[in-house]
């Protein structure tokens, strides 16, 4: 039976290539007999080989989410697969999932969108809202959402240049260590629920001049009720003078309710509402090999001072394919205190395949005295999957 698929398999591989000889031969011949050009026999054998790519991967995959999505409801995600090693951790090398993410969006009609964005490692629902968008000029959202401050913020983990965000942006702007997460026990990731309103003005030949934000949020992070008889404030302009370039800066005026932790110097005994503010300048350039960043960010969190900053530059060796990338962030967590960290990293993005990426990073931690850790050695790596 073997024998017998063996020899039917090379015959259908001997036809096939017969075919395509002979009908190289047969356009050769009509060329000669002058019943074609030359140029439009060229014509029919690169069609002819178009169709046979036509099985290509991206065109399968692109077939695959055609007969899956619609314009009212289209479906994506991604999952970062990660390694990761501390020289001062128990367990120094570590593999796991991190996150698989999976979305769905739509157009309800041309001005009524939506969108949901759940994850399935740790079974979460991150962003669930639905937006008007009437103009380019106004836009109002209403859900679940990222809150409008920071230029990181804003960016998807598939698109920032290293594995982790920024500590800095992590610890100010909602994320793992900001004071919002004393109230939920919950990395908020940079999200909240509340209405928003956003636009651009003033439309050039190339880009948009102005872009605003302005929200009201409810402050107590994902998937959390309102604890509190306040809401939170937050805004942001930007400005792009040429395209490529935008410099801005946003506020955030809250409250957060929780018990004050230890770095904070507090002698509370039970939880109750503090100040959340935020002060921030950003600023970004981008081009077709070179990408660079950098952010300012005061807060003050139940009249506890703090600062961040960091800058990042990245450069393509490869456009879209290649690049590497240097970045240092500042974080003081008191300042009457000193409770800082500088973190030196270095990075590597390689995309194998559109979005797809593997990336490696190093960090060198240099904590001050009053923080209370030794100075430390990370080595991240990530698979990065977008489909």
């Amino acid at each position: 039976m073997k024998r017998f698929l063996f020899v039917l398999s090379l015959c259908v591989s001997c036809t096939l290539v017969y075919a395509q000889d002979s009908n190289s031969e047969l356009l050769k011949k009509l060329v000669e007999k002058n019943v074609l050009t030359q140029s439009e026999a060229d014509s029919i054998q690169g069609h002819s080989i178009h169709s046979e790519d036509k099985n290509s991967l991206p065109q399968t995959i692109g077939k695959i989410r055609e007969a899956f999505n619609t314009p009212y409801m289209r479906f994506g995600g991604y999952g970062l697969f990660m390694y990761k090693y501390n020289d001062l951790a128990p367990v120094k090398h570590n593999f796991e999932g991190r996150v698989i993410f999976l979305s769905m969006r739509g157009e309800i009609t041309p001005n009524l969108k939506y969108f949901i964005l759940t994850e399935v490692i740790n079974p979460r629902l991150h962003e669930f809202w639905g937006e008007w968008t009437p103009a380019n000029e106004f836009n109002l959202r209403l859900g679940q959402m990222k809150t409008p401050l920071s230029l990181e913020n804003q960016m998807s983990l598939t698109d920032i240049e290293g594995i982790f965000n920024t500590r800095s942006v992590s610890a100010l702007i909602g994320m793992t260590d900001d004071v919002q997460r004393l109230q939920n026990g919950k990395n908020n990731t940079g999200r909240d629920v509340g209405i928003m309103a956003y636009g651009n003005l003033f439309k050039t030949q190339t880009h948009d001049l102005l872009e605003y934000k302005v929200g009201l949020y409810q402050g107590t992070g994902l998937n959390t009720s309102e604890n509190n008889n306040s809401k939170d404030f937050a805004a942001n302009l930007t400005l792009q003078p040429v395209k490529g370039f935008r410099i801005g800066g946003g506020v955030y005026f809250g409250e957060a309710k929780y018990l004050k932790p230890e770095y904070m110097n507090s002698d509370d005994t039970e939880e109750s509402n503090h100040v959340r503010n935020r002060w921030i300048v950003s600023s970004d350039y981008r081009s077709e090999r070179v990408y660079a960043r950098a952010e300012w960010i005061k807060a003050n969190d139940g009249g506890i001072s703090k600062e961040g900053l960091h800058g990042m530059g990245l450069y393509y060796f490869i456009p879209q394919k290649l690049n590497a990338f240097a970045k240092v962030d500042y974080l003081n967590q008191n300042k009457n205190t000193n409770n800082e960290v500088i973190d030196y990293t270095l990075g590597i993005n390689y995309h194998f395949y559109g979005p797809c990426r593997f990336q490696l990073n190093y960090t060198y931690s240099d904590y001050s005295n009053s923080w209370g850790e030794r100075n430390s050695n990370t080595v991240l790596g990530q698979m990065q999957i977008v489909f």
